[in-house]
């Protein structure tokens, strides 16, 4: 609880989002109407394994000439579009997922999905490298948007073991992919 008021009084300082994400319920962050961050902590225990893994991370982000940013995804695209070096380029994104019932779902709409999918085939035309996290399937709903877009492109299954604050039964019927243009 310290740490997430620490960093909510200076939201600039990345290293305690970083740790904030690790022991935030099931590595996820959530912010409220005011930016702050709010989610509770979860189940994760400082070990060993947690501490390889930020070691490994901050070497290899020193390593690489990573940003990150935080904005709408169309006004972030308009704005880099012009600076992108296709070669060194790579954009992943992980958008709300319309067939979920989530908090953070409720801006994002059928119109906004297909504006997403036409920008990323414009990324692709210009040789840029994406990835890009959905949700395909959902409790009996299948997002058709993503099934038609996917099919031109790299898709995986994602496995995951997700613990939902409102439902942890053990059957899943969702299915999550990974798409990417990457070749």
């Amino acid at each position: 609880m310290s740490l997430r008021e620490d960093f909510n009084k200076d939201k600039s300082d990345m290293a305690r989002l970083y740790l904030l994400l690790i022991y935030g319920f099931n590595h996820m962050l959530r912010f409220n109407a005011k930016g702050e961050c709010n989610l509770p902590v979860g189940n994760v225990d400082f070990n060993k394994n947690v501490l390889k893994a930020l070691r490994d991370y901050f070497s290899f982000v020193k390593q690489k000439k990573i940003h990150f940013y935080n904005q709408d995804f169309r006004d972030f695209l308009q704005d880099i579009e012009s600076r992108l070096d296709s070669k060194n380029t790579f954009i992943y994104l992980d958008p709300p997922y319309l067939i979920s019932g989530s908090e953070y779902n409720k801006d994002w709409s059928e119109s906004t999905e297909k504006e997403l999918y036409q920008i990323l085939k414009k990324l692709d035309s210009l040789d840029i490298t994406w990835g890009l996290s959905n949700l395909l399937k959902h409790k009996g709903r299948e997002n058709t948007f993503l099934k038609d877009f996917m099919q031109d492109y790299q898709v995986y299954e994602i496995q995951s073991n997700y613990i939902s604050f409102n439902d942890n039964s053990i059957k899943k019927d969702s299915k999550e992919v990974y798409v990417t243009n990457a070749r």
